[in-house]
């Protein structure tokens, strides 16, 4: 990368990212405190220990989420964040606890309180009591609870009991949802590595003409060199992250490929701060392959 490219996505972000990201951004290229993150992070936090309040930008809805409460766990764990006893991971833990916005055992990737708030359609309700996964976000929530939660607690052995019942799950899937795999992927160290190396590699998207559709590409599922899939398919990560590369904007941000088709004057905001995210992946997953160094 060169350095001019670095300059212009700093600038970015430095004029346009929410303070949360901006934070993200110092922790992770700057050396920067994660306690920032922690802290700004803690101002999307309900008083039921879940998020809201547009933390994922594709939903402005201020109630608690499982799946906007997994997007605050994945950058807690983006910086390394590791304090079991914090009051935001004991928030957490306390609303994962609760019950609330689960079916059949698991999360629910959407909640009906969503409809009342600027949101993009995948969110909406598919039921009255909104949508169900298998795996999404219940999956790395689970992970959540193994890493921080109370070896004695009610929610731990909730956790241990469900893991079984979602490694079945798992072992007769072969056709999951781009996200779910992605969501699966978390608890790795749990499931059957054979099988999802091979869900893994065999719903990537090969064709590098196609990355930049919605799809899963190599470096959702590659995301550093210690995948076990990374030498087997070296050739088609390379070209992923060329891609990459390229979609860095002349203004320094990476842009999203989708859109919400409603609501038009809040889209563009949610899409504004989806600019900062994807900027900061991007250049975490450059900085893992070691095309990090800045070239003048």
């Amino acid at each position: 990368m060169r350095r001019e490219t670095y300059l212009k996505m700093r600038s970015f972000i430095y004029k346009n990212a929410r303070p949360l990201d901006l934070y993200r951004w110092q922790v992770h290229f700057e050396g920067g405190n994660p306690l920032q993150v922690v802290h700004a992070l803690g101002f999307y936090q309900n008083e039921d220990g879940g998020f809201g309040h547009g933390l994922e930008p594709d939903n402005f809805s201020p109630h608690s989420t499982p799946i906007t409460t997994n997007h605050a766990i994945e950058m807690l764990k983006e910086i390394g964040f590791q304090d079991k006893h914090h009051p935001m991971v004991q928030g957490i833990l306390s609303y994962l606890a609760s019950g609330k916005a689960k079916h059949q055992g698991r999360w629910l990737f959407s909640v009906p309180e969503t409809l009342a708030y600027p949101h993009a359609p995948w969110w909406d309700s598919e039921a009255s009591f909104g949508t169900f996964s298998r795996y999404n976000p219940t999956a790395p929530l689970l992970q959540f609870i193994l890493d921080f939660g109370d070896y004695a607690s009610d929610l731990y052995l909730y956790a241990l009991n469900e893991l079984e019942n979602l490694k079945k799950d798992f072992m007769e899937e072969e056709e999951p949802s781009m996200h779910d795999l992605i969501a699966l992927a978390s608890l790795r160290p749990y499931l059957d590595e054979e099988h999802l190396h091979a869900l893994e590699e065999k719903h990537m998207e090969k064709d590098p003409q196609k990355f930049q559709d919605y799809v899963l590409r190599p470096t959702l599922v590659i995301e550093g060199k210690e995948h076990p899939l990374y030498e087997k398919l070296k050739p088609l990560v390379e070209k992923d992250l060329d891609d990459l590369e390229s979609q860095i904007k002349e203004e320094g941000f990476v842009d999203i490929n989708w859109a919400w088709g409603s609501y038009p004057e809040e889209f563009p905001v949610a899409r504004h701060q989806w600019r900062s995210h994807r900027t900061i992946k991007t250049l975490l997953l450059l900085k893992a392959f070691g095309r990090w160094d800045l070239e003048e």
